[in-house]
C-alpha cells in the first residue's frame, strides 16, 4: 500500500471540505442538507476506535424526507433496518471481501434458518416526526485476537478491523437470487444480494432503499478517539427545547423548490425571506491526531466539523468548520436556515463529526405556520 506524507493527508482531508461544499452549489439541484428521499444522516459508535475483545454499540440515525405518497401528510414510512457484522480483517482491508459471507447469511432470509447470534440484525423503524428516536442501535464484538492475527506493517501503526453494514427499507427486504453472486463491481460500489419491496412486491429504488458499511479500527498502541459532543443547538440565540409545546414557530417562506434551487449555493435570492441563524453547540474538543504532523513536524489536531440536515426549507451553508488541524476552534460555525413554503413541523439536525470516525448528533424541531 502506498503511504501518503501526513501534510499530504492534511490537505486532502481539507480538500473534502472544500469539495463536499463545492457538490452542493450547483444549481437545479436539492442542496445535500436537504433531506428529501431516504437518508442516513449519521452513524455513531460509542468507541471509534475500539480494543480487543470490547463491545461496540453503533447506532445510525435514519431519516425519511419522501413519506408515503398515499397520505396527504406525506408521513414517514415504516422503515426495515438491517445490521450486518461479523467480518473482521479482510485482506488488504477490502471491504468488498466480505460481500462472499453476507450474502451467505442474506440467504437465511426468508428461509426459516436463524443466522449465527449478532452477525445479522433486522430491526423495525416506525415513521416519525414527532419527536421520536429517528435511531436503531446495533452491537457488535471484537474479537481478541483482531490485531495480533494480523503481519504487523513495514510503517506505520499496526491495526485490526471490522466492518459493519448496514441498510434501510421502506418496505420489506427479501435476499436477491444468490446464483452467480460477485459481491462487488467496481464501477456500481457497494452490491448486496438483497431487495427491498413495497408491498405490491416492487423493487425499490435509491429514494426508499438505501445501503451503507462504517470501519471500526483496533490499535496495537492501545489509542482512543472520543466522539465530538453537541450540546444542543441554538435557533437566533436562544436554546431549542426538545419539549415539542416549546418549539420556535416562524412563518413561511413563499419562494417555491424551483426557484430556490436556481440559487445554487447563494442565499441571496433568499434574503426576501427571514432567516434565522442556526448554531450547534460543540465545544473545543479536538484531540491531538496521533502520529500528524504538519509540513515543519508540528503536531496536528484531528479536524471537526458540522453538518446541518432538514427536512424543510433550505441552509445558508450546510457544512461548517468547527476546528482546524492547525489553526485549532473556530468560533463561527452556524448557519442561516430559510423556512419552507409550506406549513408543518420541520425536523432539523446537526452532526459534529471528526476525521477518525467520530460523531454526535442532536435533533431539534420548528414549527412553521
Amino acid at each position: 500500500m502506498t503511504k501518503v506524507p501526513r501534510w499530504r493527508r492534511y490537505l486532502l482531508g481539507t480538500l473534502v471540505l472544500g469539495l463536499y461544499a463545492l457538490a452542493s452549489c450547483a444549481a437545479g439541484y436539492d442542496s445535500p442538507s436537504k433531506v428529501s428521499t431516504l437518508r442516513f444522516l449519521s452513524l455513531t459508535t460509542d468507541h471509534p476506535y475500539a480494543l480487543p475483545g470490547q463491545q461496540v454499540t453503533l447506532r445510525l440515525t435514519v431519516a425519511d424526507g419522501l413519506g408515503d405518497p398515499n397520505d396527504s401528510a406525506h408521513a414517514p414510512r415504516d422503515l426495515q433496518i438491517l445490521w450486518m457484522g461479523g467480518c473482521f480483517d479482510p485482506a488488504a482491508d477490502a471491504f468488498y471481501l466480505c460481500f462472499q459471507q453476507l450474502g451467505e447469511l442474506l440467504g437465511s432470509i426468508g428461509q426459516g434458518t436463524p443466522p449465527p447470534a449478532g452477525l445479522l440484525q433486522l430491526a423495525l423503524q416506525p415513521g416519525s416526526r414527532s419527536g421520536e428516536p429517528d435511531g436503531v442501535e446495533y452491537s457488535v464484538t471484537m474479537p481478541e485476537d483482531i490485531v495480533t492475527r494480523r503481519t504487523p506493517p513495514a510503517s506505520g501503526p499496526t491495526y485490526g478491523i471490522a466492518y459493519v453494514f448496514f441498510a434501510a427499507c421502506a418496505g420489506t427486504f427479501v435476499p436477491a437470487d444468490l446464483s452467480g453472486y460477485q459481491g462487488y463491481s467496481p464501477d456500481q460500489g457497494i452490491s448486496l444480494p438483497l431487495l427491498c419491496l413495497d408491498a405490491a412486491g416492487n423493487a425499490q429504488g435509491a429514494d426508499s432503499f438505501a445501503v451503507g458499511y462504517t470501519q471500526i479500527y483496533v490499535f496495537a498502541d492501545g489509542r482512543q478517539n472520543a466522539n465530538p459532543p453537541i450540546e444542543g443547538i441554538t435557533f437566533d440565540g436562544v436554546d431549542m427545547s426538545e419539549d415539542l409545546t416549546a418549539i420556535p414557530v416562524v412563518p413561511p417562506c413563499a419562494l417555491t423548490d424551483a426557484e430556490r434551487k436556481g440559487q445554487g449555493c447563494s442565499s441571496e435570492g433568499l434574503s426576501a425571506c427571514q432567516g434565522y441563524l442556526l448554531n450547534a453547540l460543540i465545544p473545543d474538543v479536538a484531540e491531538l491526531n496521533p502520529g500528524a504532523t504538519d509540513i515543519d513536524g508540528n503536531p496536528l489536531r484531528e479536524i471537526v466539523w458540522v453538518d446541518y440536515f432538514a427536512d424543510g426549507g433550505d441552509f445558508g451553508s450546510e457544512l461548517m468548520l468547527v476546528s482546524d488541524a492547525r489553526d485549532g476552534y473556530q468560533q463561527s460555525h452556524d448557519s442561516q436556515w430559510y423556512p419552507p413554503a409550506e406549513p408543518g413541523l420541520v425536523s432539523i439536525w446537526a452532526v459534529a463529526r471528526d476525521q477518525r470516525g467520530g460523531s454526535s448528533v442532536v435533533r431539534r424541531f420548528v414549527r412553521v405556520q
